[in-house]
């Protein structure tokens, strides 16, 4: 992949995996020590990428206790899915924290120093060298764009403190981190990296006895990438299940017209329901719903903005997708909204509303395995990555498209982070 900076020192490196949903980091030390993914938060080894902004303090809380503290309403301001802004309008635009305008550098880049801290205070050193995770394309269809987005994200690293930053497709990193467990017979592989806010997959040969290598590139046969994860899945969700229960395709007007579908789509996407909360969104809302003909309807999504309780709703919804992917009922409990408020939905349910979703990746699984110029019957190993994988139907697919592999699917939230590591240990300490 790309190398911004020339080798730093040869005692530690480090892998983050900036993930949409997750973040991990993991440390690299030499080939005489394993690599070491690093608890972020606590005793865990993921730490979801959200941020919150008290009200009252300059304080920042980061993960669980973001999530946490806006659960719990205190006063300020909560924000996830920041990743999926990079490359977009919406950097140069920032948004308004604590009655201020704030870049979104700036916010991703708390977050990210937060990690390199996490880091350096479990490693007991500072860490200047780091081997970060990118998408294959952070915005689909615009390579600028793209360049762009990896160009603010170096920007970001380099502002938290590292010296020595080299990026790699997130899929890649998966595969090196599954090739320490193989033997040294070589595996034609796939590796699916489905997470929460892109699609990508790498086609590549894989063994033990290939670790040492320095270059790896001649082994990379194929990568392609697609704006499509959980977060789009959660979208879908919500549009065929919930937002029918705040209003959405109830009438309005006097000439009987369908409620606009804006608010729906806006309070189903996290990157903009942050913008839901303006005096002027709310103000435009509550006009907009004087004119509802179901006004029991409508009300609860005005409250839903009102009370800015919409990162709540979609982390129900967030969960009823995970509950849907081992079970075949879910129901969630809308109680915050009104009293005894409860959403039923059915697994069946929600694989129709990821039917364009699904058909938009199996094209683009397609597209790789065709740029690799292999069958897909040759494809002896597939390994799954990333939230998005535990879905049954995304499952059956990769079953159905890859009948001679074996499917392995052991470490999805952790094998990109794990990855980056043994990629940094391998480029700026020259070990395995």
């Amino acid at each position: 992949m790309t190398t911004r900076k020339m080798h730093g020192n040869n005692e530690i490196a480090c892998g983050i995996d900036f993930g949409t949903s997750n973040t991990t980091v993991a440390i690299a030390t030499g080939s005489h020590h394993p690599i070491t993914l690093v608890p972020v938060e606590e005793e865990h080894l993921t730490i979801p990428s959200t941020i919150f902004f008290p009200a009252e303090t300059n304080s920042v809380l980061f993960g669980r206790k973001a999530i946490n503290a806006y659960v719990a309403r205190e006063d300020g301001r909560f924000m996830r899915s920041f990743k999926r802004v990079l490359g977009t309008s919406l950097m140069n635009e920032g948004t308004i924290i604590g009655g201020r305008k704030t870049k979104f550098e700036s916010i991703i880049g708390y977050f990210i120093e937060d990690i390199k801290n996490k880091a350096e205070l479990f490693a007991g050193r500072e860490i200047s060298n780091v081997v970060a995770g990118r998408p294959v394309h952070f915005v689909n269809g615009n390579d600028k764009a793209d360049k762009e987005a990896e160009g603010q994200l170096e920007a970001i690293f380099t502002s938290a403190g590292f010296k020595n930053i080299r990026f790699q497709y997130e899929p890649i990193a998966a595969a090196f981190a599954h090739e320490l467990t193989m033997g040294d017979k070589e595996r034609l592989a796939i590796v699916m990296d489905i997470g929460g806010g892109t699609s990508d997959f790498t086609i590549m040969r894989l063994s033990g006895r290939y670790i040492k290598k320095p270059e790896r590139q001649e082994d990379i046969l194929a990568n392609a990438g697609v704006r499509i994860g959980g977060n789009d899945f959660d979208r879908a969700l919500s549009l065929k299940s919930f937002m029918p229960l705040l209003g959405m395709g109830s009438l309005w007007g006097s000439k009987g017209l369908t409620f606009p579908i804006t608010p729906f789509f806006d309070l189903s996407e996290l990157s903009k329901i942050q913008y839901m909360y303006t005096r002027k969104y709310k103000r435009d809302l509550s006009a907009l719903i004087s004119q509802s003909t179901d006004k029991a309807l409508t009300n609860r999504l005005l409250s839903i903005v009102e009370e800015e309780q919409g990162h709540i709703l979609m982390s129900l919804i967030e969960e009823t997708k995970i509950q849907l992917s081992s079970n075949e009922q879910a129901i969630a409990d809308l109680a915050f909204i009104e009293a005894g408020l409860q959403v039923y939905s059915n697994r069946t349910q929600f694989e129709e509303s990821l039917c364009a979703s699904i058909e938009n990746l199996q094209e683009i699984i397609n597209e790789c395995v065709v740029m690799a110029g292999v069958k897909t019957d040759e494809v002896a190993l597939v390994i799954l990555t990333g939230g998005g994988t535990a879905i049954p139907i995304i499952q059956q697919i990769t079953r159905r498209l890859f009948p001679m592999a074996e499917i392995s699917d052991g470490n999805r939230l952790s094998s990109v982070g794990f990855g980056l590591a043994c990629d940094a240990s391998r480029y700026y300490l020259g070990s395995n």
